[in-house]
């Protein structure tokens, strides 16, 4: 089958290589001019890496990854608020720097099979496919077109018009350092105040990776002149660790990026066109679970078109997917409510509360994600 895959991201590499690996001719397709990656590091749950062992994925991003065992949550005061563990069974969560991730995943795809300056303008189905127009003005007509293009998708958009992002009421900043800290490298530090978060995730050697949010205006113009010296003025009552990160933070490197998600579809499917990843169901970052669920779809999408027919197989990934990450996009977005409130007697209530409740009953809360079916 002729497959054009959107977006050359995690989600579009990821099912480019699978779709690739069971004998279909891809292509993916890149609006940008270089394969680039901005960001720092990055969480893949244990359900995605099992999902990705059958198609011999999963190997090399476990053995560049770190193994992640628990997340702890504390106060600004360094308080004790709760802990999530990660470590199900034998499948690990792990973290990794999103450049190696994204170079893994680009070398189950031919290069010569990657177009960059192709970006999609529109889509026109056919009679038993898809034509797409290209910027460049090139057109390319395809069996089936996956659409990987993210956050701001033009594909999903077309079929959505009013499937526009939705601004979640705060901004992050994000590094990676390398640094000795006392900090046990299986385990991510979360401090949540009354000023935003700040979480300290372990990576390899000696690397970790750091986040903050803040509550603002979208396109806050106050947070987007901040840098290393406004952010350690601003955390400079948060507990040691904290104050470790950022001074072993270089001047330059650190990101910032208002959050967002998308309202919750009720299709990724609109005849040969199949919307996949942030393109599909955008979630804020509260869960880990953004690159997750990308390479969740890709592996479904794939499992179910080597076993069925197209028109099937599109049927059942739309049953399949639409549900579960419609739970993940909403739970994300409590989580982040709650994580950013701001009102003393409210934060004073969500630490009473998370003191209550206990380890098995917070993995009680995201079991759900260990339950996706896959095909």
């Amino acid at each position: 089958m002729k497959i054009a895959v959107v977006g050359a991201g995690i989600g579009g590499l990821t099912v480019a290589g699978l779709m690739c690996q069971i004998g279909h001719d891809v292509n993916v397709y890149e609006g940008k001019d270089n394969l680039d990656q901005v960001g720092a590091g990055i969480g893949i749950g244990s359900n995605a890496l099992k999902a990705l062992k059958q198609y011999r994925m999963a190997y090399a991003i476990e053995q560049e990854g770190q193994p992640l065992e628990q997340i702890k949550i504390h106060s600004d005061l360094d308080e004790n608020l709760s802990a999530l563990n990660m470590k199900q069974d034998d499948t690990h969560n792990i973290t990794i720097h999103r450049n190696v991730l994204h170079e893994i995943l680009k070398t189950y795809v031919p290069s010569e099979r990657i177009h960059l300056n192709h970006k999609v303008t529109e889509f026109k189905p056919t009679g038993d496919g898809v034509r797409l127009c290209f910027d460049n003005g090139e057109v390319e007509e395809f069996e089936l077109v996956i659409a990987a293009d993210g956050l701001h998708s033009n594909i999903r958009t077309q079929i959505y018009p009013k499937s526009l992002p939705k601004y979640a009421g705060y901004t992050c900043f994000r590094g990676v350092v390398n640094a000795k800290l006392d900090i046990d490298g299986k385990e991510a530090l979360e401090y949540w105040g009354h000023k935003g978060r700040f979480g300290i995730v372990p990576l390899k050697e000696n690397q970790y990776y750091w986040f903050c949010t803040m509550n603002a205006k979208e396109n806050d113009l106050q947070f987007k002149s901040f840098e290393k010296p406004h952010l350690q003025a601003y955390f400079n009552q948060f507990p040691n660790e904290v104050r470790q990160i950022l001074d072993a933070q270089d001047e330059v490197g650190i990101l910032q990026h208002d959050i967002y998600d998308i309202a919750p579809l009720k299709s990724f499917v609109s005849g040969r066109v199949v919307l996949l990843g942030d393109a599909a169901h955008a979630t804020t970052p509260n869960m880990g679970q953004g690159a997750g669920q990308a390479i969740e779809d890709a592996v479904t999408l794939a499992n179910l078109i080597k076993d069925r027919d197209i028109e099937a197989a599109l049927k059942r990934y739309d049953k399949l997917r639409v549900k579960h990450t419609k739970k993940v996009i909403l739970k994300s977005r409590k989580i982040g409510k709650v994580g950013q409130a701001t009102s003393t007697m409210k934060i004073k209530s969500r630490n009473a509360m998370m003191k209550k409740t206990s380890s098995k009953a917070m993995n009680r809360k995201v079991k759900f994600l260990q339950k996706a079916k896959l095909k």
